[in-house]
Formats: structure tokens, sequence, C-alpha cells
């Protein structure tokens, strides 16, 4: 671990992903936490550039493989980044961390803290299910009391269909890496304008 002085003279503890462990004087409930999987892709890409468009806020970073659920309840506001499969994947929870993260998650609730959700799809090979991850994790949220923020018009994307779909919004950010990278960070910065405006305390 090594640390880092901060404005203010706080004394923080980071560990290799940069996160702050510790305060000066005490562990705090802190204001943001990004939780992603799976590691080493375009989603853990997407997750890092969050984080660094957010370092303002202190947010700290995890792979879920790396933690428990209970870890959640450390943060006013969560950012979740996940992948989509097709909806038979994630019903037979075979590879995806995601799948086997999510009953554990359902001995937690979560009033009081905001959650957003990314998620990463393939519009192509997948129009029919089109970030349907997204929606399968937005449910679990709602489920263990976290409120849902972040959402997203349709407008701009080509699908069929989705569970991510509430009211006609997507119910988080959808992205895709494979046919549309080149609109992955102007539809990161557009979201994040929004973002901070609905976070606790994520005003800059």
């Amino acid at each position: 671990m090594k640390k880092e002085n901060q404005p203010g003279n706080y004394q923080l503890k980071a560990d290799l992903e940069g996160n702050y462990l510790i305060d000066k004087e005490h562990k705090a409930t802190k204001r943001l936490g990004i939780f992603y999987a799976p590691s080493g892709g375009s989603v853990h890409k997407v997750a890092r550039l969050i984080k660094q468009k957010l370092v303002d806020l202190q947010p700290d970073l995890f792979v879920i493989s790396e933690v428990t659920p209970l870890q959640l309840l450390d943060y006013h506001n969560l950012i979740l980044v996940c992948s989509t499969l097709g909806r038979n994947t994630w019903e037979m929870e075979q590879k995806d961390p995601w799948s086997s993260f999510l009953p554990k998650m359902l001995r937690i609730r979560l009033e009081g803290r905001k959650v957003a959700i990314v998620g990463l799809g393939d519009h192509v090979s997948y129009p029919n299910n089109f970030v349907d991850g997204m929606g399968i994790l937005g449910q679990t949220i709602e489920e263990i009391g976290g409120q849902l923020i972040g959402e997203t018009e349709t407008r701009d994307y080509i699908f069929n269909d989705s569970r991510a779909l509430q009211e006609g919004k997507f119910i988080g950010l959808p992205l895709d890496e494979d046919y549309e990278a080149d609109k992955t960070e102007t539809r990161i910065d557009n979201w994040l304008k929004g973002l901070r405006n609905t976070m606790e305390g994520g005003q800059k």
C-alpha cells in the first residue's frame, strides 16, 4: 500500500488500482464505487475510463471476482459495469462473473444508495437481446432496494429488443465496443454530465 497526500491534509492509503481505503480519522462510507466484470477486456477498459473521468470524486474500482456484495454497502453511489451475453447464457449461469455474483447480492439491501449501470452489448449479433445483462442486473438492484439512476434515451441505438428498457428508455448506459467503439467516449461523457447531477455529492 502507498500513501498519497490529498488536498486538505488528508492522508489516504491507496491500493494498486488507486482506491482510497482509509481517511485521516476513520473508515467512512465513501462517495463512489465502480464495480465491473469480466476483467481484462472491453468492460475493464470502460470501467477504467469512467473512473478517470470521475477522478475528482475519488472513485474506487473493483472487479467483482475479488470482492463480496458487502463492499457495495461502503458507498453512497455505485456504478456497475457488465457485459451482455445472450438471454440463455445469463439464465444458465455460465461463465460470466455477474451470474454467480447476482444471487449473493440478494443477501444485502441497498436502500439509500444510488446505482447506475453500464452495459456492453453487440447490436449486430444480438439485436434481440441488446444489453439484456444490464436489465437483469437492474432488476436485482431494484429487488434489493437500490435506486436506479442514469437512464438513456434509445434514439441513438439500433436494436430489436432489450430487457434493459423501462418506459421506453434504457435503465443505464448501453455501449457497443464491437461495432460502435467510436461512439463510446462521447456516450460516456454525455451520460456522466447528467449522472453527476443525480449522484449524491456528485457535483463538481
